[in-house]
């Protein structure tokens, strides 16, 4: 696949964040639980003009930011190296992101403001944490069976098993890498399901029959998204051994395996914004539950007197961090530093490998290839053979870098076992140096010449 190629996959692929982003913090504007943009209003201030307005201009300014962050991906296009196009994708969204909270904490301190000043307040606020003791255990959903999610687990391991009957080393290690990724997915799924049992059941107001039915709704659809996931998951990996061979079909199967689950997720966050916006639509005329001390900026939930980690979202059916919890913080700690220094920093280590120059040289009797991470030494008198191509025999990555410009890590190649390859596949040179141990090595430096010339020095030296 040419770089402009996995330019444009990549772009379809994370594309789809912008609108999903935008159309759920868009959606906070809608009042669900007497919440507008992370504020509760009581029935009469929520058909006020002031707050309804502040809720239009909100909406206007999210859609505003991503038309301007949809045109700032067409840059991308431009780029000449994939590498370059990753990072600045990567940089992009984290720059997506950040406005998009500023955005809605101020306009949450706006109708917050307004709240204060004309004294719409709740008897049911302050410093407790509100529960409904009238809910029976029975109304509140029961959990799916955790065997629901076992089937899914063992598809997701067919191509281990698949790969263990392969006489090719390589591609027992790559059918059991691929196994085992996906399986941990499936296995993800059944760790965090349950985890929506554990929270405490949504409250609204005294109303316990409605506090149940928004309980029951959040559970089912989180529940069907996790099978969804297992299910999904378990299917990308068997068609991913299936196959294998064809770069196209892997790329349609992660297009249908991504689309997929947009669909799933999105259905059922929705459906439960709906439901939340729905029934309990009269609650806010008599009494009702309000949390916003609890919500810093609307938020982000700060509540010594919780000892939950986890708490549920005030909208639709996700979950957030107790950042008054010492678990709360060290999770939320690291999710940050995952955005705003992993991923920049892969960008930055992605594009240092794209651009470092492949070298080769011959010392004290042994050969020296280094590219990056990519470095090793063989003994002159430990090479068995070695060959000059002027075409890359037909060749299949099993973990490492494939790209226009550069494909390096362990691979299968045709004619050859226990491959290693460090080479622009674009060019029409390329040395192979064959161990008496067995190990293969396959490699270019960076223009013909270059390769040529150290061919011949290392026939030469031996």
């Amino acid at each position: 696949m040419s770089d402009l190629g996995a330019t444009i996959f990549l772009l379809v692929c994370c594309y789809p964040i912008l609108p999903i982003m935008a159309a759920v913090m868009a959606n906070e504007a809608k009042v669900k639980k007497n919440i507008a943009i992370g504020c509760t209003l009581p029935l009469t201030a929520q058909h006020d003009p002031r707050v309804q307005e502040i809720c239009r201009e909100y909406k206007k300014r999210v859609w505003r930011w991503f038309f301007i962050m949809t045109a700032a991906l067409i840059p991308a296009l431009l780029l000449p190296r994939f590498s370059l196009a990753l990072a600045y994708m990567f940089i992009l969204m984290l720059a997506a992101m950040a406005p998009s909270f500023v955005l809605f904490a101020r306009y949450n301190g706006r109708l917050r403001a307004l709240k204060k000043e004309n004294g719409w307040l709740s008897p049911y606020g302050g410093t407790i944490v509100a529960a409904d003791l009238g809910a029976k255990p029975e109304e509140l959903g029961k959990p799916l069976s955790k065997w629901l999610f076992i089937p899914p687990l063992l598809v997701s391991l067919i191509p281990c098993a698949l790969a263990m009957a392969s006489e090719n080393e390589g591609e027992r290690m790559g059918g059991l890498i691929l196994g085992a990724s996906f399986a941990l997915c499936c296995l993800m799924s059944l760790f965090f399901y349950p985890l929506v049992f554990r929270q405490r059941p949504d409250v609204v107001d005294s109303d316990s029959r409605v506090n149940a039915a928004l309980t029951r709704v959040r559970r089912y659809n989180w529940g069907k998204t996790w099978i969804a996931m297992s299910w999904l998951s378990a299917f990308l990996a068997l068609g991913f051994w299936l196959l294998r061979e064809s770069a196209f079909w892997l790329m349609l199967l992660t297009l249908a395996y991504t689309a997929g689950m947009l669909c799933f997720a999105l259905r059922a966050e929705f459906a439960v914004r709906r439901a939340q916006e729905r029934l309990p639509r009269e609650s806010g005329a008599r009494d009702y539950v309000d949390e916003d001390e609890f919500w810093i900026w609307g938020l982000v939930y700060y509540n010594p007197n919780d000892r939950r980690a986890m708490i549920n979202d005030r909208t639709g059916m996700g979950m957030s961090m107790n950042l008054a919890r010492p678990a709360g913080k060290i999770t939320m700690g690291l999710c940050a530093l995952l955005l705003i220094v992993c991923l920049p920093g892969f960008s930055i280590w992605f594009i240092a490998m794209d651009f470092t120059p492949r070298e080769a040289r011959i010392e004290a009797g042994a050969l020296y290839f280094e590219h990056f991470t990519e470095k090793y030494e063989i003994a002159l008198d430990e090479i068995s053979g070695t060959e000059l191509l002027d075409e890359l025999p037909s060749a299949r990555r099993v973990a490492g870098t494939g790209l226009d410009t550069l494909c390096e890590g362990r691979f299968d190649v045709e004619g050859y076992e226990n491959v290693r390859i460090s080479l622009d596949p674009g060019q029409d040179c390329f040395i192979v140096v064959l161990t008496e141990g067995g190990l293969t090595r396959i490699f270019n430096l960076m223009t013909r010449g270059e390769t040529e010339g150290f061919y011949a020095e290392l026939t030469a030296a031996r």
